[in-house]
């Protein structure tokens, strides 16, 4: 029988592999969650951060076809699309006006007739237009395939994105960085430790970044640890991870689900153990982890801040990719005053940050 003092000892003594899979598979739920918030609270108080950003997708377009998706669509489907420069703008523009939002979110599928010169433009007409926006990139994984098909190093095209604008990239692509659950819920896309080596080249150069973990589908508990360790190993070689995002599995309209190898959403009780373990593996090497509500919903990401996760990653404004799986809160959107509500309801001092979390304003 798992107790409370076992969870706190193990967290006192430095949660090896094999004890936080102890913790993990044995223990209750709310023994983890407490755990986690206690630690949180001594690691960052009781505030609460986020930032208000535009999500802006650039293609659809995607040729990987990986079945935890339900948002691409191949070339010539009569849902395709393609922005131009100008239209990324044009959205900024109007996020900025409408909202007042201080980061461009963009990614998009893997188009296999973009240049890099198209990107370029990109981000330097966002930084022409607003040069106060805050541009949040690019995956990994979008990094890897361009770089193939223009036969370039994955350093040069991150080296000329950031000359071109980009400031960050978004941490996506990582889903699981296991080789056996990746075969079957991402086979096209690339392994787990091109996208450890690309985030570390990113660092290197100066772009800091998100990182993720997409859990609730095929993977293993082992898997969900295994993760979170090679994340915490990239951080402290690089000290270059802003905020740690659990994602939970959307499966309505994805291969997955319609094939059978997912049955539907995981239960709640997971994403409190998945957020909580987090926090207990990761402690204060990242100081911030996501409750992410256009994934969960909105009301349990309030039961997730006082579970280990002290973010509520955005307003994401405009966002697609959840939507398309079939996320009810990701349908609507939503403000700065209802995620600070979010916050305040479990106590919490809601704050409004930049992408880097180094200017914090407390909503009133």
């Amino acid at each position: 029988m798992c107790t409370i003092n076992d969870v706190r000892n193990a967290v006192a003594n430095g949660v090896s592999k094999t004890a936080a899979l102890s913790l993990f598979t044995q223990c209750d739920f709310r023994l983890l969650a407490k755990v986690a918030d206690e630690l949180t609270m001594k690691i960052t108080g009781d505030t609460v951060t986020f930032v208000n950003n535009v999500v802006i997708n650039y293609t659809n377009v995607c040729v990987a076809q990986c079945p935890i998706c339900a948002f691409y669509r191949l070339k010539g489907h009569p849902e395709a699309y393609l922005r131009s420069p100008q239209e990324v703008v044009k959205g900024v523009l109007e996020a900025r006006a409408n909202y007042g939002v201080s980061e461009l979110h963009i990614n998009g599928g893997f188009h296999p007739d973009l240049t890099i010169e198209y990107f370029e433009e990109l981000f330097s007409s966002v930084k022409k237009a607003a040069p106060e926006i805050t541009i949040k990139g690019p995956t990994a994984a979008e990094v890897d395939f361009y770089a193939k098909i223009w036969r370039m190093s994955t350093r040069e095209v991150l080296e000329r994105l950031k000359e071109a604008g980009l400031d960050a990239l978004s941490g996506g692509g990582a889903e699981i960085l296991s080789e056996d659950v990746r075969k079957i819920i991402t086979p096209y896309k690339f392994n787990a430790e091109a996208w450890l080596r690309i985030s570390h080249e990113a660092h290197e150069l100066g772009l800091r970044s998100n990182a993720t973990m997409m859990y609730g589908h095929v993977e293993e508990p082992h898997h969900i640890i295994d993760h979170l360790f090679s994340i915490r190993r990239l951080q402290e070689e690089t000290n270059g991870i802003l905020l740690f995002i659990p994602i939970k599995f959307v499966p309505w309209n994805t291969r997955l689900y319609k094939d059978g190898l997912v049955k539907g959403p995981a239960p709640t009780e997971l994403d409190v153990k998945v957020t909580a373990i987090s926090r207990i593996v990761l402690g204060g090497v990242i100081k911030r982890i996501g409750a992410y509500w256009t994934s969960v919903g909105k009301r349990i990401a309030s039961t997730l801040l006082l579970a280990g996760a002290n973010d509520l990653v955005g307003t994401m404004i405009n966002e697609q990719v959840l939507r398309q799986a079939g996320s009810g809160d990701a349908l609507k959107p939503t403000t700065v005053a209802e995620l600070a509500h979010i916050a305040r309801e479990v106590g919490r001092r809601p704050m409004v940050r930049d992408t880097f979390h180094t200017r914090l304003i407390e909503v009133n």
